[in-house]
């Protein structure tokens, strides 16, 4: 007779696929929301609250309904109120994906720093976390040696493109009088 297998723990329910899927497609989008946003000096903190949960929720209503019209062509028929509670109950922890950037923001701001500063930390944060997930991969594929450090690199990469889109959309945001700000 076998023992049931032990719940998952900790940040290893994390590395589901699924859901390694759908933080870095957060993390992505977030980054690119944060980046492209211009003004964050004229904001107060509940507004960049605003800013940063828009795009979470609105990737959490789409997942609900591309989840509930495919159950709907899957089973052929309205939905009962049990099915749409299961889709809605799925995908609702997803919204916590705006919970890192939030806590980072609101120390930051907190500690004293600037929203502005405390974004581009966020940024940043964001492109160390899709190295961090490209780890992850490697890691589940078995990767050792050079291919861990290709994917590992991928993952940074990715976040760089996504900076260096804000240095390409404002470049006055990232560098003046040929100084990088930090």
């Amino acid at each position: 007779m076998s023992t049931p297998p032990e719940p998952e723990r900790g940040l290893r329910r994390l590395h589901r696929p699924v859901l390694v899927d759908r933080i870095v497609y957060a993390t992505i989008t977030m980054m690119s929301v944060l980046i492209v946003y211009d003004g964050w000096q004229h904001l107060r903190l509940v507004d960049v609250v605003g800013v940063i949960v828009g795009p979470v929720l609105a990737m959490l209503l789409a997942h609900i309904f591309s989840a509930v019209v495919a159950q709907h062509v899957e089973v052929g028929r309205i939905l009962t109120p049990g099915e749409w509670f299961g889709i809605i109950k799925i995908q609702a922890p997803f919204f916590l994906l705006c919970v890192p950037p939030l806590a980072i923001v609101s120390v930051l701001y907190a500690c004293g720093a600037s929203l502005t500063i405390g974004i581009r930390v966020t940024v940043w944060f964001g492109t160390a976390s899709l190295g961090y997930w490209g780890f992850v991969a490697g890691r589940r594929a078995g990767f050792v040696g050079w291919r861990m450090a290709a994917v590992i690199a991928a993952g940074l990469l990715v976040g760089v493109v996504i900076l260096l889109v804000q240095v390409i959309l404002q470049p006055d945001q990232v560098v003046s009088g040929g100084a990088a700000l930090a």
